[in-house]
């Protein structure tokens, strides 16, 4: 692990979450409301969830498809590289959509695509970085999502939607340049006999599996192997019938304990900034809710600047994360709170702040948390992608939670329900016995 190599991981990942925060928090809610404006609420929240849909496909679809990938150029960056152009390509077709249905396609293979990048960056630093550095890499990453929504959202608030795609669709394509020439993967071996197994390195954690050892006769010439009449004789694979609850069985109770907290956390983070630009214009009646939506994202991201790096380190030398991810869940619920009980634009900044501070927490710490309780190293990728899928599956349902909360009780409703299930993510994680 170098600093180029992390720096290239940091890029890639911020101009991801550029093209994916930038748009929905701005240029998307605008586009909608151009095309639709007496249903917009129902709209983007269909739309959004539609694109969370397809992030909740493509994640472990990507994570299986990396494990198994043999191309040279990378079996975790081929796929960085080839999502990272889907997602260009996408936003540069968006600001031609005049239909909703439109908006939704598009829509749906940005996050798609951003749903697969983000389970083979994951995988790449399980492959490549060790169980005492994991937290801090994964704070360092975390900065990216909030830098790429205060960023995407201070370039585009000034700009229409038809300005403001194509322009954070160049970003995503040069910021992943780096990584696309730096990116090293852990080398795939294919090896045609037996070989000693490989030296292990702190930059490279991954043990390589070893092949089967080749029939050796003794010295009379019989086979060192049993009888091949008594090994019965592998039948062809076929397809299987799909089965949830073996499937859960097979990922252990620790993995899906930690998917449920994860589902929970993104959950509640989704219920709270899916319709921010509406609460600035219909709620607070701020002048510009564009800009409004620039500020709060900026406190949004000082809280996790401040908090995130210095939790991450503190997990990883004291190796305790669970009391870290209860901490940031209180932070996540108390900022929730101030936005639901106090309705107004100075509570709305601290409560950004506070907000960023327990994501930002919660992201360093869950995320070094996830890579210590995956079934093996073989399957990274595919595990990481399903937990990816957990995070990506809230997004999905939190759309039309939030829309129909509105319809109810208004922001309000929607920003308590938020907190209570940010407590609940903390909670769901308490379970797990392989993690302190």
């Amino acid at each position: 692990m170098s600093f180029s190599w992390v720096l290239a991981l940091f890029t890639v990942s911020l101009g991801m979450w550029i093209g994916l925060l930038a748009s929905v928090q701005v240029l998307l809610p605008s586009q909608i409301e151009a095309i639709a404006p007496g249903r917009k609420v129902w709209t983007l929240g269909a739309v959004t969830a539609a694109g969370a849909v397809a992030a909740v496909l493509a994640a472990p679809l990507v994570g299986a498809l990396s494990d198994r990938t043999g191309w040279r150029f990378g079996k975790r960056r081929s796929w960085v590289i080839g999502g990272t152009v889907c997602c260009a390509l996408a936003l540069l077709a968006l600001p031609w959509q005049s239909t909703a249905v439109g908006v939704g396609i598009c829509w749906t293979i940005v996050h798609g695509g951003v749903g697969g990048i983000s389970a083979a960056l994951c995988a790449v630093v399980a492959d490549r970085v060790s169980v005492d550095r994991r937290g801090t890499v994964f704070a360092i990453l975390g900065f990216a999502q909030p830098l790429g929504l205060v960023f995407g959202t201070l370039l585009v608030s000034g700009i229409s939607f038809r300005a403001g795609y194509p322009l954070i669709a160049v970003l995503v394509g040069m910021l992943a340049l780096p990584y696309a020439f730096i990116g090293r993967d852990v080398p795939v071996h294919r090896p045609a006999g037996p070989v000693p197994a490989p030296a292990q390195s702190p930059d490279q954690p991954e043990q390589l599996d070893q092949p089967e050892q080749l029939d050796q006769p003794d010295q009379l010439g019989r086979s060192s192997r049993p009888d091949a009449a008594a090994v019965p004789a592998r039948k062809p694979a076929r397809m299987r019938r799909p089965r949830p609850l073996a499937a859960a069985r097979a990922l252990g109770p620790d993995f899906v304990w930690a998917c449920c907290g994860r589902f929970m956390a993104q959950f509640a983070t989704s219920l709270a900034t899916v319709y921010l630009l509406y609460f600035l214009r219909d709620e607070i009646r701020h002048a510009d809710p564009a800009q409004g939506v620039a500020v709060l994202s900026l406190m949004f991201t000082a809280g996790i600047i401040v908090v995130g790096l210095v939790v991450g380190r503190a997990s990883d030398r004291t190796g305790r994360r669970k009391i870290f991810v209860i901490i940031a869940a209180l932070l996540m619920a108390g900022g929730l709170a101030g936005m639901a009980l106090v309705p107004s634009w100075s509570v709305a900044v601290v409560a950004a702040a506070a907000l960023g501070a327990g994501y930002g927490a919660y992201l360093a710490v869950d995320q070094a948390l996830v890579t210590q309780v995956l079934r093996s190293e073989r399957e990274r990728g595919k595990d990481l992608g399903v937990m990816n899928m957990a995070g990506s599956a809230a997004a999905a349902v939190a759309p039309l939670v939030a829309a129909g909360s509105v319809d109810l009780g208004g922001y309000t409703l929607l920003f308590l329900l938020a907190g209570v299930v940010a407590v609940l993510g903390g909670l769901l994680i308490q379970p797990i016995k392989t993690v302190s």
